[in-house]
């Protein structure tokens, strides 16, 4: 996102706004003036009663002019800023929906967090409040100099004395201005983030019993952001003093020189109020635009990491073809190696046949959840291409992928609302009988009609009022429900019970009708009827066949089985002990 092209549009989408600070400032300045010539008036005692109630009358009205066009201005720029915020968190939600693992990998949800809140309202400050600020400080100067000249050039000479220094102050100011703003954010972005791991993670800390630990080293981030916040104040604040110093020496000298054109008779004693009125206005609004620089750099950095998000490459460029059709699947000749990693995968050749089911077996790490990813267009391959139904992942836009693929993970996602919502993710429009049996389908809906509430039961974050089986059964619901033509099961029985693996199992084998799965495999015994059985280790493919086939012929394979077996067993005289 370009900060001058978002600001040229909020510009033109302020310029009412922006007529009523013109209007504003008018109003206040004649208003002012007014007010001069009545204090002449009333000195040298000509005024009369008509006079008086006019000129009252006249300061009266330009007034509420004034106050009816701050109201105005201010109810317009919030508007714009709002509309603003709006459109960047839509804009940040969909492309972070695009984005691939390997950005959320790098950028923590503690930043991202602090983006969508703390960045994000930045950007409001700055558009509601210090840009129609900047407009009427740049403007009033303005005014009141041409105002200046028109009653004593000299005194508006004298006036912009103290400019020269100001701009001086500013300019070598502005990188220690800039590196102190950066201490400020990366120590409130290091603050804010561990402050979201602690409170996210308290139970397991307290489990743990390492609360002091813990609570220390959040506590001493917390420090250091308050030390290095006070310790870059002092490039902000020795640079403002001296602005207003230099400034206000501008209306000294006015004060001087006018005092001596009042004593030689050259300046009347109105004109020399006036004066002095309009040079404390010019100063006050020019000081302001010193102040106003800090909102100009807090923006800049707001935007900086808003552009993380909004800047950050789609894995998929070009995305065209918005229907896909079921059909076989195939890797060719697919190398893909993780940013910043050593990880690859190698020269992956693999079909998996339309409504078949194909078992990815292997150690941990050696590639069975990023060839899924890969298969549901999370990353791009470096080289060679995956095919489905002779159309490459990547000409399909995000939607027409989505519609095609359904997956189960090792750890059911939930969000913190009721069931039947959560259920409900795998097909919006579906109605409730049509929920109720795909959760009875998953083996979930006798539990749920138990509850309270049923299915307007609140299962609260990541659904921590349900046990791990529950929240898995609910997942595979969802996936009942969304009737994808090609499901990616990664390890979805890998961490519940005996109890709840069966249920889940039998689940399992109703959703696979009719389907081409790819299944990630933990417990081995679940996936010796494959129609196919993948053998991977570190990166590459050690062999394809059926279960009996890879026994015969594939000694890492047989390892594997013979190593689970012995696990079984051991499980299994625990159990009846």
């Amino acid at each position: 996102m370009k900060r001058k092209q978002f600001i040229g549009e909020a510009r033109r989408e302020n310029l009412g706004s922006n007529i009523l600070i013109t209007l504003r400032i008018l109003s206040d300045l004649l208003a002012q003036l007014g007010a001069v010539y009545l204090v002449s008036l009333l000195i040298t005692e000509t005024v009369t009663r008509k006079q008086l109630l006019v000129i009252l009358g006249g300061i009266l009205f330009l007034y509420l002019t004034k106050g009816i066009c701050n109201y105005g201005a201010t109810k317009k720029a919030h508007e714009t800023a709002y509309n603003a915020l709006t459109r960047i968190r839509l804009d940040i939600i969909r492309h972070l929906k695009k984005l691939s693992p390997g950005f959320f990998s790098e950028h923590p949800s503690g930043e991202l967090m602090n983006i969508m809140e703390h960045d994000v309202e930045q950007v409001e400050v700055y558009l509601a409040h210090a840009l129609p600020e900047i407009m009427g400080a740049t403007l009033l100067p303005a005014l009141i100099f041409m105002g200046m000249l028109f009653l004593e050039w000299r005194l508006a000479l004298a006036m912009l004395t103290g400019l020269p220094l100001m701009f001086l102050v500013k300019k070598l100011s502005a990188k220690a201005w800039a590196r102190g703003f950066k201490i400020y954010f990366d120590h409130e972005n290091k603050m804010k983030s561990e402050l979201m791991e602690y409170v996210r993670n308290i139970a397991v800390i307290k489990a743990f019993g390492k609360e002091e630990d813990k609570s220390g080293q959040t506590l001493k981030t917390a420090r250091e952001y308050v030390y290095w916040v006070k310790k870059s104040m002092g490039a902000f604040t020795v640079p403002m003093g001296l602005i207003d110093i230099f400034m206000e020496s501008g209306v000294l000298l006015v004060m001087v020189i006018g005092s001596l054109f009042l004593v030689q008779g050259t300046m009347t004693i109105p004109r020399f109020i006036l004066s002095i009125v309009l040079a404390t206005g010019f100063t006050s609004a020019i000081g302001k635009t010193a102040t106003l620089q800090h909102s100009k750099i807090v923006f800049k950095e707001a935007m900086h990491h808003i552009s993380k998000i909004l800047d950050a490459p789609l894995p998929w460029e070009g995305m065209k073809e918005t229907r896909a059709n079921p059909g076989d699947i195939s890797f060719d000749a697919v190398h893909f190696t993780y940013p910043g990693k050593g990880f690859e995968l190698k020269d992956i050749n693999l079909r998996l046949p339309e409504k078949s089911l194909t078992a990815l077996v292997g150690p941990s790490g050696c590639g069975k959840s990023t060839l899924a990813h890969l298969l549901m267009g999370f990353w791009k391959p470096q080289k060679g291409s995956i095919f489905i139904r002779g159309k490459t992942v990547g000409a399909f836009t995000q939607e027409a992928l989505a519609s095609l693929i359904a997956s189960v993970q090792q750890e059911a996602i939930l969000f913190n609302t009721s069931i039947l919502e959560n259920i409900r993710l795998g097909k919006p429009e579906a109605s409730l009988e049509e929920v109720r049996e795909a959760a009875r389908k998953a083996r979930i809906h006798h539990v749920i009609e138990k509850l309270p509430q049923e299915y307007d039961t609140q299962i609260g974050e990541m659904g921590a009022k349900l046990s791990g089986g529950e929240k898995q059964r609910i997942s595979m619901a969802r996936m009942i429900l969304k009737d994808a033509p090609i499901l990616v099961m990664d390890e979805a029985m890998a961490g519940v019970d005996r109890e709840n693996e069966g249920l889940i199992q039998e689940a399992l084998e109703e959703l696979r009708e009719n389907k081409t799965v790819l299944t990630i495999a933990h417990h081995l015994r679940t996936i010796r009827g494959s129609d196919q059985i993948v053998v991977m280790n570190e990166g590459k493919i050690l062999d394809t066949g059926i279960h009996e086939e890879l026994l015969d012929r594939c000694g890492f394979y047989r390892r594997m089985v013979e190593a689970q077996d012995k696990v079984d067993v051991w499980m299994l005289k625990e159990a009846e002990a």
